[in-house]
């Protein structure tokens, strides 16, 4: 690593003496024949040449360093991108497809070169995407701003899934505009929890209403038994009564029974 590092100076100072060597043995070869003006106007533009020839080499160099440095950072980043578990899209200013991480070819099924070209919209949304988050995204996109939202995408084979997004403009050091980047999460096993909740909230309701309006016919009558029954003094008329009372008591265990199984949320 190091050895890199001093790539630039090796290479300056070998031009360097090569330039001084080689010039100096070329002025010497040509003195016998040049005045000393002439010799003297010589070494000014071998000095002149070295400067002009070691500030474009210099350029060179730092910029092929850059360039090196810049495509060593991409590879790293991509490297660490390519790692992480949430789907990863890249996208050109037109909004065509220029990379994905392997967590999308996972969950999506598409690879790399199926992707690459296509717009979200060609290659992921299906029936059930929502049109009006679309029209927003596109919205924010077109004024280079960020947008976050939850779609139904779909994979290759047509499975539909959940998907949260965040999508984020990308700039260049002078402000321009170099595409987008969107962090998609699979949600689906949230959505289904959510559907689940919603589900049992509906089953409770059902047993709330059923609770207030059924339990109260046989409740109702037990009450109205058990008052006739202490007044009454006849012993008929109390048989007769409490065969009612149990036949209310038989409909309250009934009910119960019947909340119990609505209750019952697997």
């Amino acid at each position: 690593m190091k050895t890199r590092n001093y790539r630039i100076p090796i290479i300056y100072i070998v031009f360097g003496v090569l330039w001084i060597t080689s010039s100096d043995y070329l002025l010497i070869s040509l003195s016998p024949d040049l005045s000393p003006r002439v010799s003297g106007f010589m070494a000014s533009l071998k000095g002149i040449l070295y400067i002009l020839g070691t500030g474009f080499l210099l350029y060179y160099l730092i910029r092929k360093e850059r360039e090196r440095i810049a495509e060593a950072d991409k590879k790293r980043i991509g490297e660490i991108v390519d790692k992480i578990n949430n789907l990863i899209i890249m996208s050109d200013p037109a909004g065509n497809i220029t990379w994905v991480n392997r967590a999308f070819v996972n969950i999506t099924g598409y690879t790399m070169q199926e992707a690459l070209g296509k717009t979200h919209a060609e290659l992921l949304y299906g029936p059930e995407t929502d049109l009006e988050i679309v029209d927003k995204l596109t919205k924010a996109l077109n004024n280079k701003a960020f947008f976050s939202g939850e779609l139904v995408n779909y994979a290759k084979g047509g499975k539909a899934y959940w998907s949260q997004f965040n999508i984020s403009p990308m700039f260049n050091i002078k402000g321009g505009l170099e595409g987008y980047i969107s962090v998609e999460n699979n949600i689906d096993d949230s959505k289904h929890r959510e559907d689940l909740i919603v589900q049992q909230h509906r089953k409770l309701k059902a047993v709330s209403w059923f609770n207030s309006h059924e339990i109260r016919k046989p409740v109702a009558s037990i009450l109205a038994l058990s008052e006739l029954l202490m007044e009454e003094k006849n012993a008929n008329e109390q048989q007769e009564l409490i065969k009612y009372l149990r036949q209310s008591a038989i409909n309250l265990d009934l009910i119960i029974h019947q909340v119990n199984e609505a209750a019952a949320v697997k």
